[in-house]
């Protein structure tokens, strides 16, 4: 059975600084991307129409989520803030103040009740998505949260980070108990920034992407580090589990995209057209296609030759 081949078939041009987050709806049908522009477009996932351009945040956005319900959409930032956005209309629905710097990274649970934030203060912070209530916050001993992904069940939390051990720099995961907060594992393998997580559709594994120029798959459970993928030869800064668990997607500031065999952690194809660092990369809810966003400005959409 031949593997996928994807190719560029469009670009999606309107933010005027880096895109550093993008993410489909749940029905596929639209894109959302974040950018060092301050603002947040919505774009129509086929035409590749500029749709609508958010604007709330008052310094650079660092990540957007779509609610599983496809009715809002979560913004972290750079100003400390997190915007709960109504999809439809565009209207600011909540601003979430409770973190004292930079919003690196939001994720909505599955179930869409909630949503998580970590940030550049060290902390993780559960919402109430529908109220904007702060439930919990998890501290961790680390120097910054870089990335969080809910589990699909719902029931557990993961974080990438990046730790001082005496002069070195070490990347960390941790995964907690989303409900308890407790933190359940601490995962060490990186030996740099954990810069994204993003966790299988069975619940089974973990992927990181770190600034040590690879990416590691972990036992979720046991937490045994079972495959290191070497391929980038800059930091990973992004990496998306195919909707059927089958393939890893990966960005890196060596401005490529590359699209590997998760079972095997065979290199199956190396995607390039964007002209600077890869920062964000997301699969469509079929899986057919992979959006990208990236330092050259632009979202692209790769689809299946």
């Amino acid at each position: 059975m031949n593997e996928p081949k994807f190719k560029c078939i469009k670009t999606l041009k309107g933010h005027c600084e880096n895109v550093v987050s993008v993410s489909y709806s749940p029905d596929g049908k639209y894109l959302v991307s974040g950018s060092w522009d301050n603002t947040v477009i919505i774009w129509d996932a086929k035409s590749g129409e500029k749709l609508q351009t958010l604007r709330g945040h008052s310094d650079i956005v660092k990540s957007v989520s779509w609610s599983p319900d496809g009715k809002y959409l979560a913004s972290g930032a750079g100003d400390g803030t997190v915007i709960i956005w109504d999809a439809k209309s565009g209207l600011e629905l909540k601003t979430l103040k409770g973190h004292s710097d930079i919003v690196e990274s939001v994720s909505c649970s599955p179930d869409g009740k909630y949503l998580a934030s970590g940030s550049e203060d060290d902390t993780v912070i559960i919402w109430d998505a529908e109220s904007g209530a702060k439930l919990q916050t998890l501290e961790v001993d680390c120097l910054m949260v870089e990335s969080v992904c809910w589990s699909p069940d719902g029931k557990y939390l993961a974080g990438g980070s990046v730790q001082l051990n005496g002069n070195k720099f070490i990347g960390e995961i941790f995964i907690w108990d989303a409900k308890s907060g407790a933190k359940l594992k601490t995962l060490q393998g990186h030996s740099y920034s954990v810069l994204s997580v993003s966790w299988s559709p069975d619940g089974k594994y973990l992927a990181s992407g770190s600034a040590d120029n690879t990416i590691s798959i972990w036992d979720a459970k046991s937490g045994e580090k079972l495959q290191t993928l070497e391929g980038h030869f800059k930091s990973v800064f992004s990496v998306s589990w195919s909707p059927d668990g089958k393939y890893l997607a990966s960005g890196s500031a060596d401005n490529t995209i590359i699209i590997w065999d998760a079972k095997s952690g065979e290199k199956l194809q190396t995607l390039e057209g964007h002209s600077y660092s890869v920062n964000s990369v997301c699969w469509s809810p079929d899986g057919k296609y992979l959006a990208s966003g990236s330092a050259d400005r632009t979202v692209k959409i790769w689809g299946v030759e």
